[in-house]
């Protein structure tokens, strides 16, 4: 009897697994595997316990953050900040913390304009708004010709104050952009603006004021697929061309390339090259204009921590064989200031104007995982073909001319720095 009981247990056993379908031991198996890893962090959180972490940094800002949440929570008496906010704004704060004015946390949002300015195409109006930091007032600041914006009737000074009927004034202007730009399609949009007789003071002084009513009124903007144009140019007189960089985007060598081209067969013997007020851009953008203006020799060096110098160099496929002057001031950095610099150093150009910015560093941008935006860092230094680096210092021009205009004045008769520029070149061509 005992024995037949001991040879029948196996099969009844088998019998009662059958019995349980795989799909519920998947299921039971999630489900302990979530309430073990539930518990885990709740007995680490009472034991002061981070298994998450790499770093004492990472937990001394886990048990701050926690903290400060708590008190935020019981004692703040609005609830209008988001988690997404608290989160950039920890980001921010962090790399901000380096101390190096150039190495930042960005947002999603800044991300993708960060991106979309390097790339020199996007979607969009073709204007560029400002956010006043005193009143949040929102203003339309410049205009690209021949864009939505321009075709549309929207004018430098208009105030906005509401997107597709949406108030804009608890709107960043990066809030603003991320929905006019919508999800790269053409979009229609509507503008409520407030437009006044004259421009309001605090556009450009930056104070909050009062202003005069003005007039409501709505416009209507469609979205295009945009091509900044960075380069501008035009024939001077003595058989001299003008070409204006305003910035260093992946679409600017072609510019640059077609606006030398178009001038020299109009008959120029000599190049006035402007990087004023130039904030900088792509270092292969300026890369590819050096190569297309020096003959075979190095351009620039690029050192960055525990990594081997790169050293970038020209060919001797093509060069411009004139006189050339770069013109300078206070507000051309980065990018420009290596386009000058470089110039400078191979005796190709003479530089007019006052002392640039003094921003010779290398910049990276690092993307984070999850849609969590990206990071900026400096991570090494540019160095002229001399050797030398401007980081700090700046480039120190070959004839000072300081500028007393407006903005209105710069590349016309009005402009002391063109008007060196001409006479510096004058006679230098048979």
């Amino acid at each position: 009897m005992n024995e037949n009981d001991t040879d029948n247990e196996p099969e009844e056993q088998v019998r009662k697994n059958q019995d349980i379908k795989p799909w519920r031991l998947y299921i039971t198996g999630i489900i302990t595997g979530i309430l073990l890893a539930t518990i885990a962090v709740f007995v680490g959180d009472i034991l002061n316990l981070h298994p998450f972490s790499r770093t004492s940094a990472a937990d001394s800002i886990y048990d701050l953050t926690k903290t400060l949440e708590m008190y935020i929570d019981r004692y703040y008496w609005k609830a209008d900040t988001s988690d997404e906010e608290f989160v950039n704004m920890a980001g921010k704060g962090m790399v901000s913390a380096l101390g190096d004015p150039f190495s930042l946390y960005m947002t999603r949002e800044e991300l993708m304009r960060s991106r979309e300015k390097n790339s020199g195409d996007y979607i969009g109006i073709g204007a560029s708004i400002a956010e006043n930091t005193q009143s949040h007032r929102k203003y339309v600041t410049r205009i690209e010709s021949g864009w939505p914006a321009d075709k549309a009737g929207l004018k430098v000074g208009d105030e906005i104050i509401a997107l597709d009927g949406e108030d804009v004034a608890k709107m960043s202007v990066d809030d603003m952009v991320v929905i006019i730009r919508g999800d790269n399609k053409t979009t229609e949009h509507v503008l409520t603006i407030i437009r006044r007789d004259t421009m309001p003071a605090e556009v450009s002084s930056g104070s909050a004021a009062d202003e005069e009513e003005g007039v409501k009124m709505d416009i209507t903007v469609v979205t295009e697929s945009i091509v900044n144009t960075s380069i501008t140019s035009k024939m001077l007189e003595n058989k001299i061309g003008y070409i204006k960089i305003s910035t260093f985007d992946r679409e600017t060598p072609k510019q640059f390339t077609s606006a030398i081209s178009e001038l020299t067969k109009s008959g120029a013997k000599a190049f006035i090259m402007d990087v004023r007020n130039n904030g900088g851009g792509v270092l292969t953008a300026v890369v590819s204009m050096l190569n297309r203006l020096l003959p075979e020799g190095t351009i620039l060096t690029e050192t960055r921590k525990g990594e081997k110098d790169v050293i970038y160099r020209s060919d001797s496929k093509e060069s411009l064989d004139m006189p050339m002057v770069v013109l300078i001031n206070a507000g051309s950095a980065s990018a420009s200031e290596v386009f000058a610099g470089v110039l400078q150093d191979r005796d190709k150009a003479e530089l007019v104007g006052e002392t640039s910015y003094g921003k010779g560093i290398v910049q990276s941008i690092f993307p984070l995982s999850d849609d969590q935006g990206g990071i900026r860092l400096t991570t090494g230094e540019y160095l002229l073909p001399t050797g030398r680096c401007i980081h700090g210092v700046g480039l120190t021009p070959d004839r000072e001319v300081a500028f007393s205009g407006t903005e209105e004045d710069l590349a016309t008769d009005r402009d002391e720095q063109m008007r060196a520029a001409i006479d510096l070149l004058a006679g230098k061509w048979g």
